[in-house]
């Protein structure tokens, strides 16, 4: 699998990574399968919901760098598919000690500000100040999330991909085989794996031990129907744990409303669990935290449940074995990811060597001890 030589290829998982992955392969001319069991951008995937939070304010290099270049892909997705996938309204991330972010933040060159305890309201008009100190990013906002994958689709089709709803019980990494329960065996040049929670499992059929740890998270939108455009501007706001509270990530919706989902999840995901009502005492509990910021007026306006798979170190793992190139453990944050990750997918299916950043995601890494965990993303 090398250069650019016309391949078949299949790729596992119709979502933010796969079928971005799937629509790269498909535009430079390859042969491509997307198989999913529930269909593109379904409910029931990580990547349901209509927006994200995207940020280069991690205090993971190799994530802050990698949210650098996913700005070039989502502007060459947005260019490609004539849609607007993103918006560009800063973030605002406060926390007992940021001196963590700060520190990559600045070894990166990422343009940011510090913010005194008392001076949040003028970043994020409204916010009430409390005793912790801040940091503001103007690169950052939120992922048109179901718009992104709208546009993702398009170009699939546009370019001659097929999509097959089926589920995977059979994988073979050194044939590149694919058994599917309807449709049997099928076979490709190269297999992309990138199937949300549903990797727990497949990797045993790719003799990967790698314990990921899928659960279920809830979002909550405050808004107006007489006002659904009141918050398209605020800003995104990362907060820390405070006392009693998880801390959260939020962010606006346009035309929607402002969201805001806790960083803890609602329990775990097991795949014949197929309940996404929201919990009402989660709703209550996130009600509270938007009250105490000040700045949302409006109640809740909706609710809405999905997951997210943690890796151990809480970081994405990423790599090639044989023929099939695997990618999971979105911890939370793979979303911001989406455009650039399907360009990084459909390079290494071609045969390209990853770059140090991508190779740090590999497996081989758990080869060594386990390093102390980053704080988990989320699904938001």
């Amino acid at each position: 699998m090398t250069g650019r030589n016309r391949l078949t290829a299949i790729v596992v998982g119709a979502g933010a990574w796969g079928l971005p992955a799937a629509t790269q392969l498909a535009l430079r001319g390859h042969e491509v399968t997307l198989i999913d069991r529930y269909g593109v951008a379904n409910l029931l995937s990580s990547s349901s919901g209509p927006t994200r939070v995207w940020r280069h304010a991690d205090t993971n290099p190799v994530l802050c760098r990698l949210g650098l270049r996913s700005v070039g892909a989502m502007d060459r997705l947005a260019a490609r598919s004539g849609m607007e996938v993103y918006r560009k309204v800063g973030i605002l991330w406060r926390d007992h000690d940021p001196s963590g972010l700060l520190t990559t933040l600045r070894e990166e060159g990422v343009d940011h500000a510090e913010v005194d305890a008392a001076d949040v309201g003028r970043w994020l008009p409204g916010l009430v100040p409390d005793d912790r100190p801040a940091v503001w990013t103007p690169l950052g906002g939120c992922v048109l999330a179901a718009a992104s994958l709208a546009a993702q689709e398009k170009l699939f089709r546009e370019a001659g991909g097929r999509v097959l709803l089926d589920e995977v019980v059979g994988l073979d990494a050194s044939r590149g085989t694919v058994d599917l329960r309807d449709a049997g065996r099928i076979a490709a040049d190269a297999v992309v794996v990138a199937p949300g929670p549903g990797a727990v499992a497949l990797l045993p059929m790719l003799e990967v031990t790698v314990p990921l740890v899928p659960q279920l998270e809830q979002v909550v939108h405050f808004g107006s129907p007489d006002a659904p455009h009141r918050y398209d501007d605020v800003p995104c706001l990362f907060e820390g744990e405070y006392g009693a509270s998880p801390g959260f990530y939020s962010m606006p919706t346009p035309g929607r409303g402002y969201k805001i989902g806790l960083n803890e999840q609602m329990r775990a995901w097991t795949p014949e669990d197929l309940d996404r009502t929201p919990s009402q005492k989660r709703t209550e509990a996130t009600a509270v935290e938007a009250a105490r910021l000040g700045f949302i007026t409006d109640p809740v306006l909706d609710a809405q449940i999905c997951s997210w798979t943690d890796s151990p170190d809480g970081l994405f793992v990423v790599d090639r074995i044989d023929r099939v190139v695997l990618a999971c453990g979105d911890s939370g944050a793979g979303f911001k990811f989406s455009a650039l990750m399907g360009e990084i997918l459909a390079d290494l299916a071609e045969g390209a060597e990853p770059d140090d950043d991508i190779a740090s995601l590999g497996l081989a890494r758990f080869d060594r001890p386990t390093p102390p965990s980053r704080r988990r993303g989320h699904f938001i």
